[in-house]
């Protein structure tokens, strides 16, 4: 279809009812752009309101018009929608204008719709029906609503704030739950068991406020790393030591996999703990080691001979947190070392990681090493080693005759992928074999 016709191919599908609200509204768009759209849909008003009359109208494209452009269609659309609602339709009616309603809400005509939901969320049955909603945007309304308003009812704010897979709903919720200290009890034992990382922060933090601070001492081996820091704080509040506990857990790594992780987070840590996370490296766990390996990433910064070897085992959690700690000394782990581990024959994580830490190191052999790449026969590691070989800072290295040859050799296979750094590193290259 050219830009700015029409087609007349026939209307186009109406949206299913499980359909989101913005589905309505691009169908709306669709119809208008097409030949032959009629009912509520038609480019005509008078034809648009005189289908306001007529019977079985789906209830969305009636929110629809409530917006509608033309004044007539729009007055007549509000006083029909408000005798659908003043009838007690489903819940799954009265969410489906809703959602319709704000999807609306911000054209010139729209703002009527946001100020009928907030008179009808007055209504429980209203209420309740928005509040569980599948669209993020009609319960962001809904809960906001209910707060302003004080009609949400107990332990409904901890419960979204906890499990509301929207992350505003949960914003909004976990500023009403979690205000200290005005916060319940069984308020917050619902957030410290939420999935998501900010509400059981949230509760963590408001666990020394209300006196239950010696309760956030499990949470100093919490996955999430905002957790364990809201949890140090709320420990040292109540006059704990972090790092005793987690040392002591430690002897249990298989049930408190972070516990090394978190041990080394505390500022209390002694000389021993490093020893101990170099043991731990070798658990049979592989959240344990991966733990160990990110946790001597702080206890000893110096140290990547420990996580070059761990770049071979077989957990994915494992290799990633000893390539984090051997990108950080890229410019001192042997080159051969990880060429070794670009081979074709290993794991494609292995080859991975081992191309970023070759591609942080800057040194001629590292150079070679991706040049070679360039034959590989993954084509996301070709691409990449591609675009690492492309950087200014390798025109300053030196070649050896052999090496320049091979190079050169690769060049000519491969400038397409190197663009025009090809060309610049094409010059280099015979001025260092003539040197030699």
């Amino acid at each position: 279809m050219r830009h700015g016709t029409k087609e007349s191919s026939g209307p186009p599908r109406p949206p299913r009812p499980s359909d989101p609200p913005r589905a309505w509204t691009r169908h709306d768009r669709a119809a208008r752009r097409r030949d032959g759209a009629a009912g509520l849909l038609a480019a005509s008003w008078e034809e648009r309101l005189a289908a306001l009359d007529g019977p079985d109208l789906p209830p969305q494209l009636v929110a629809l018009r409530c917006a509608d452009r033309v004044e007539p269609v729009r007055e007549r659309a509000r006083a029909l929608l408000r005798e659908v609602l003043d009838a007690a339709p489903p819940a799954g009616t009265v969410v489906a204008v809703a959602g319709v309603l704000l999807a609306v809400a911000g054209r010139r005509h729209g703002g009527w719709g946001r100020e009928l939901l907030t008179e009808r969320v007055a209504h429980a049955r209203v209420r309740e029906a928005l509040l569980f909603a599948a669209d993020p945007v009609t319960r962001r309304f809904a809960h906001r609503a209910a707060l302003d308003a004080g009609r949400l009812p107990e332990g409904r704010a901890a419960l979204a704030a906890a499990w509301d897979p929207d992350r505003r709903v949960r914003a909004m919720c976990l500023a009403a739950v979690a205000d200290v200290p005005h916060a319940r009890a069984a308020d917050l034992d619902v957030l410290l068991a939420s999935k998501w990382p900010d509400a059981r922060a949230a509760a963590v933090g408001a666990l020394a406020a209300t006196g239950r601070g010696a309760a956030a001492e499990r949470f100093l081996v919490d996955r999430s790393r905002t957790v364990r820091t809201a949890a140090r704080e709320a420990v040292r509040a109540a006059g704990g030591r972090p790092a005793d506990w987690c040392r002591a857990r430690c002897a249990e790594p298989g049930r408190w996999p972070y516990a090394p992780l978190g041990l080394a987070e505390c500022a209390e840590r002694t000389d021993g703990d490093t020893a101990l996370l170099r043991e731990l490296t070798g658990h049979p766990t592989a959240r344990v080691r991966a733990s160990a390996v990110a946790g001597l990433r702080i206890l000893d910064p110096g140290g990547w001979q420990t996580a070059l070897p761990l770049l071979d085992d077989p957990s994915a959690a494992v290799v990633r947190e000893a390539g984090k700690t051997l990108v950080e000394h890229a410019h001192r782990v042997p080159a051969e070392a990880l060429a070794a581990r670009t081979a074709p024959g290993r794991s494609y994580l292995q080859r991975s990681h081992a191309l970023r830490v070759l591609a942080e190191s800057y040194r001629t052999e590292a150079f070679v090493t991706l040049m070679r790449m360039l034959d590989d026969p993954h084509p996301t590691l070709r691409a990449r080693a591609a675009l690492a070989a492309s950087r200014r800072h390798w025109l300053a290295h030196e070649t050896t005759p052999e090496e320049a040859a091979e190079l050169l050799g690769l060049l000519d296979r491969h400038a397409d992928a190197l663009t025009w750094r090809a060309t610049r590193i094409r010059e280099c290259l015979p001025r260092v074999s003539d040197r030699e």
